[in-house]
């Protein structure tokens, strides 16, 4: 985890929850941010989409979600 200011940065490896109040919400691992490049004319750009997480379920499946970095918070083992 890295702090500049007041903004929170996220990095693989990271373990992430939704920091909404809901029943079930996973503990989750960074795996990357997400990006969607958009070709203009002239130019080539790069659009932060959110960060992409994975988890398994309690039967043991698989998921991966792209999340806003609003949505996240990173859960502290200490």
């Amino acid at each position: 985890m890295i702090e500049d200011l007041n903004k929170i940065f996220f990095t693989p490896g990271d373990v992430v929850t939704i920091k909404h109040d809901i029943e079930n919400k996973p503990q989750m691992l960074v795996k990357g941010k997400e990006s969607k490049t958009i070709r203009d004319k002239d130019e080539k750009g790069s659009h932060f989409m959110g960060i992409r997480c994975f988890w398994f379920t309690s039967e043991h499946l698989y998921q991966e979600q792209v999340f806003s970095t609003k949505d996240l918070v990173h859960v502290d083992y200490k």
